[in-house]
Parts: structure tokens; C-alpha cells; sequence
């Protein structure tokens, strides 16, 4: 069986599920849309679920049970991979508009999206679905001051530096203690490499990175900036490990670097196109040395 068909049936399941036996379970809270027989599609009748799915609940009523709330989000974020990324926007702002006046639903919606879409446990973890929860919780007035502080935070993160976000030119430190900023960088392509010295995996990726000579070929023709930062306060070690690095790699520290990264481990890499524009993230140092052996082997092949 192929991928293809495997992932089909499994939405086909899940949307039978959805309107059977899941309806049951959750009917005491309200009943999920049904498609009409004339949609055979599945994308479009999983479309049609999503775009339609809270039209039945009675908001008020599902707040005082929460955890048949939260079980009809899961259900609804469970069918979210196989509909339209446009009908899954349209369907979480139009939720979010409806309630931008009811703080205590706004707030649980953000709950609930953090657990089951930004959670280490969430089974379909989405930042890009994430965004627009954490920005409207963090605009909340009325939200308890820490709870505020924790949306507005993941708000920041996932605008800053989620898949398609921009990063921002934050202020930088060098090791010489001039100052910059990250929007000074240039090159057709840019390697943020969060590292934390005093972790082997950190060391380990700088030795074999520094040591690259497909790496140090792509920089010096133009094509990779190397950027390599300290999220913390500049120290005596930090300057010392710096200096055995390559001249062309740009050494820096951003002490409020976790304020717009995610770093829960190190190393931390962040691919950005020239525009700073991320393209790509959790990688691993393995796999950057082989990215880069395939591009400068290419280019060399069209020299």
C-alpha cells in the first residue's frame, strides 16, 4: 500500500470516526456537522467539518465542562491535517473573532490550542496554527498578569522565528564588544547557530561546522553567513572559544535571544533564506554538513 492511500484511508477513518463514534462520546456537549452525501471529496467533507464544526456548541454551556470541551477541540484539531490550509485559518479566525470581546473564552481556546497544537506531547503540533490563539490570548486586558506574560511570550517566539517568520535585526554584542545587528547580515543564505559552551553536543557541532570545508567554500563565495551566538552575557570563555573559530563566521552574543527563539536544547540552528525569512529549523549538525556538501558539489558542477 502506498503512503498516499495509507494517509487517505486514515483520513477517511477519522472522519467516519469523527461523525459516529466520536459524536457519540461528546453529544451531551453538541453534535459535529455532518457533510451532505453529494461531497464525496475527502479534503472537501473534511472542509466542510472544520469550517462548520462549533456552529452547534453552546459556548456558555461548554465553559463549565472543559474537559468535554477540550476533548470536541481535540476532534476538530484531529481533522485539520486533511482539510484546505485555507478553510483551517479562516475556520480558527472566524472561532477567535467571535469571542474577541469574551475573555474567559479566548483564553481557554489558547489553552486548548497549546496542548494539543504547541505542547511537547501534541500529536499534530502546529506553530503556525499556534500564532493566532497566543496573539489573541496575549491581547486579553483582563488575563492574570503570568498567563498574559506566557502568551504574549509564545506570541513573540512564533512571530519571530516559526517556519516563514522574518527574523527580527535583534541587537548583538561581538566579542570585541562593537555592536550591531542581525539585519546586517548578508549572504544568499544564513546559518543561526545558537550554542551553549558548556555542552558537549554545542562543542561538537562547532568543531565539525568549523572544520567543514564545503562549509567554509559556501561563505566564501557569497552563498552561507555563519552567525554564531551566544544567548547570553559576552564572557571570557565565550571570547577565548571564539577565537579559534573561522575568521569569515561572525561571533556574537544576544542575552534576549530566548525571548525570540525557541532554545529548550542546544545546539539551536535556524536556516534563513536573504531575506531572513526562516526556512528551516531543528536541524541537526549531521544533517547542515551533508546540505552543505550538496550544494557546494552542485555549484561546483556549474562552474
Amino acid at each position: 500500500m502506498t503512503r498516499t492511500l495509507h494517509n487517505t484511508l486514515k483520513a477517511l477513518l477519522i472522519t467516519i470516526c469523527m461523525l459516529a463514534g466520536a459524536n457519540a462520546r461528546a453529544a451531551v456537549l453538541f453534535d459535529y456537522p455532518s457533510p451532505p452525501d453529494s461531497i464525496n471529496n475527502l479534503q472537501e467533507r473534511c472542509d466542510y467539518i472544520v469550517a462548520r464544526f462549533w456552529e452547534r456548541c453552546n459556548f456558555d454551556r461548554a465553559m463549565l465542562n472543559k474537559a468535554q470541551f477540550a476533548s470536541a477541540f481535540s476532534d476538530w484539531v484531529d481533522i485539520m491535517p486533511y482539510a484546505s490550509a485555507q478553510t483551517v485559518h479562516s475556520a480558527i479566525d472566524n472561532l477567535l473573532e467571535r469571542f474577541n470581546k469574551k475573555n474567559d473564552i479566548t483564553l481557554e481556546l489558547a489553552r486548548m490550542a497549546e496542548r494539543y497544537l504547541y505542547s511537547d506531547s501534541a500529536e499534530i503540533r502546529s506553530e503556525e496554527l499556534m500564532l493566532p490563539f497566543a496573539t489573541a490570548a496575549a491581547k486579553v486586558k483582563k488575563a492574570p498578569k503570568e498567563e498574559k506574560a506566557h502568551f504574549e511570550n509564545i506570541a513573540r517566539i512564533l512571530s519571530s522565528s516559526s517556519l516563514n517568520a522574518t527574523v527580527p535585526p535583534l541587537a548583538f554584542t561581538r566579542t570585541d564588544g562593537s555592536k550591531g545587528n542581525l539585519g546586517e547580515i548578508t549572504g544568499k543564505s544564513v546559518l543561526l547557530f545558537f550554542a551553549n559552551p558548556d555542552e558537549l553536543k554545542s562543542t561538537v557541532a562547532r568543531i565539525r561546522l568549523s572544520s567543514d570545508i564545503n562549509t567554509s567554500e559556501l561563505i566564501e563565495r557569497g552563498e552561507l553567513a555563519v552567525v554564531y551566538i551566544n544567548p547570553g552575557i559576552s564572557n571570557a570563555k565565550w571570547v577565548d572559544e571564539c577565537k579559534n573559530l573561522p575568521e569569515s563566521w561572525t561571533c556574537v552574543s544576544i542575552p534576549d535571544a530566548a525571548k525570540y527563539f525557541n532554545l529548550s536544547e542546544f545546539p539551536s540552528f535556524f536556516f534563513l533564506n536573504s531575506h531572513h525569512d526562516v526556512l528551516a529549523k531543528n536541524l541537526d549538525s549531521d544533517y547542515l554538513i551533508g546540505a552543505f556538501r550538496t550544494a557546494n558539489q552542485a555549484r561546483k558542477r556549474h562552474e
